[in-house]
């Protein structure tokens, strides 16, 4: 059923591109050196301390620059860092790289680097890395390009998370407000407007370290619409869109030779989340149920193309804490009935029309989400359990899944780098807006084991511990792993430079020069 209504949309997205083969945009603004990249939907906040969501960190990281950034194998290497030093395992000294200027023209001191992880950890910020920054006794500035951090206890993880982008004290010149909003960083590229609706402008930052970036300008371009992203591809009004658009099409992509098209595996995690507080989520064996009822191999074949591969878990299994051996939930429609009557909720007619209870499920409006929804509404149906499916506009929709008002729902994380994500996303005091365990998951040997793994410095035994919350996670399913996406980047032959992270980043827009 799901191959040939795939079939046929496939087919009438191939007419559609087919008719648009020979237009040109009107205006070549990549001969003017302006690159236009396809987004699904606006970022959320372009505030590093705030917007967390896929679009706004990937915008984020060309506008702010962090004490460190994370390579392309996810290790943290030094940014605005010069050197540092570990006098003791609760202190960090880190020396800043003199001469950085913001955008607004004046010099990066230690206080904006204090401001900002202040502001973090200030309850009235509201800020959602709050949690992420809670071993952090004291932040001190001796002097201008010194910074100072005390921890509570060791935090083997704090480096990598010390990519958050610093953003300028206030009350410092430059500060106002206007079509930026005041968000003046020191990256490659500034903000030369944003309109959430259409379109976020950067300009390349004449001021950055190492010089100005080839580019003089990217345009992220808001296209919901994933057959309207491809055809303004073609068209040429967008050059570059990475893995916003449907699978399908990616065959007569890359049959066209004005094209380029890269392909590596991701660490991107798309996942089923739970409101464990509902009280029939709140059952194992109905979870379990669920995990059982959904057949990823399908999905991944007929929706994705092949282009991700089963998760077992958060972590991906390049990663080097990766617990392979954790409980499975193959596809198995027939066990997933009997874990329902098992849990008390019998089918009340067998296979008619009567469902054992009803789920509302909330999911984006992006065309490929509602696809894999209703694909997964089908499977589950299939075993007797009702699914309401309910797609929102991105910034409603992500709004609802922070304040935990959802029964189930599917997203994807990014950036997974180092183990500590567990503790954000599964620790029992990491609920919103101080962490992500939106789903009120609550395990106290989950607690012990991530606290415990975040002060460890010893890499190995960080592994064991992991190992050890990957399994108890396994079992107690807060969430349905479903699979590691690939990341596809499709673009015009003429932009040369441009690389693929396995987070999806697009960090290396300030390395493209065009043709």
């Amino acid at each position: 059923m799901v191959s040939r209504d795939l079939n046929r949309w496939a087919l009438c997205l191939a007419a559609l591109v087919l008719l648009t083969c020979g237009c040109k945009g009107e205006e070549d603004l990549l001969g003017q050196k302006v690159l236009v990249v396809g987004l699904e939907s606006s970022p959320v906040h372009l505030d590093p301390r705030i917007g967390t969501d896929a679009g706004s960190s990937r915008i984020q990281q060309l506008l702010f620059r962090g004490l460190f950034q994370k390579d392309e194998v996810g290790e943290a290497v030094p940014d605005l860092v010069q050197s540092w030093e570990q006098p003791d395992p609760v202190t960090y000294r880190f020396r800043l790289r003199p001469g950085v200027r913001f955008h607004d023209g004046r010099l990066l001191k230690a206080r904006d680097v204090c401001h900002t992880l202040e502001s973090i950890l200030d309850p009235a910020l509201g800020s959602p890395l709050r949690g992420n920054f809670e071993t952090i006794r004291s932040v001190e500035c001796p002097d201008q390009e010194t910074v100072v951090l005390r921890l509570s206890e060791p935090d083997a993880s704090l480096l990598t998370r010390l990519d958050v982008g610093v953003v300028a004290e206030p009350g410092q010149p430059g500060q106002g407000g206007g079509e930026t909003g005041g968000l003046i960083g020191c990256g490659p590229f500034r903000l030369l407007s944003w309109d959430p609706p259409r379109e976020v402008r950067l300009g390349a930052f004449a001021g950055y370290e190492g010089g100005a970036p080839a580019l003089r300008e990217v345009r992220f371009k808001i296209v919901p619409d994933s057959t309207v992203r491809v055809l303004e591809l073609r068209k040429g009004s967008i050059h570059l869109i990475q893995n916003d658009f449907q699978p399908e099409v990616l065959p007569l992509l890359e049959r066209d030779g004005r094209f380029r098209v890269l392909k590596d595996q991701g660490t991107s995690y798309s996942y089923l989340g739970f409101n464990l507080r509902d009280p029939i989520l709140a059952s194992r064996e109905v979870r379990r149920a669920i995990a059982h009822a959904i057949d990823r191999d399908g999905i991944i074949r007929y929706l994705l193309g092949g282009l991700a591969a089963p998760a077992t878990g958060v972590l991906s299994p390049s990663h080097w804490a990766y617990e392979p051996d954790v409980q499975g939930y193959p596809y198995d429609p027939d066990l997933a009935r009997r874990l329902l009557d098992a849990a008390g909720y019998p089918d009340p007619d067998g296979p008619g029309p009567r469902k054992r209870f009803e789920l509302t499920y909330k999911t984006s409006q992006n065309e490929l989400r509602r696809r894999i929804a209703e694909a997964i509404q089908y499977q589950l149906e299939s075993v007797g359990i009702g699914v309401r499916l309910r797609s929102y506009e991105w910034g409603t929709f992500f709004a609802d899944v922070r304040k935990g008002n959802f029964q189930i729902y599917s997203l994807t994380w990014i950036g997974v780098t180092d183990p500590d994500i567990f503790r954000y996303l599964f620790a029992s005091d990491s609920v919103p807006p101080a962490g992500a365990n939106r789903g009120r998951y609550e395990n106290p040997e989950v607690d012990r084991l991530v606290k415990r793994g975040k002060s460890v410095l010893d890499k190995e035994e960080r592994k064991r511990i992991y190992s050890r919350v990957q399994k108890i996670l396994a079992e107690d399913l807060p969430y349905v792993s479903l699979w590691h996406g690939m990341n596809v980047a499709v673009f015009d032959k003429r932009i040369h430079g441009f690389r693929l992270f396995p987070a999806g980043d697009l960090v290396s827009l300030r390395e493209v020069w065009i043709e």
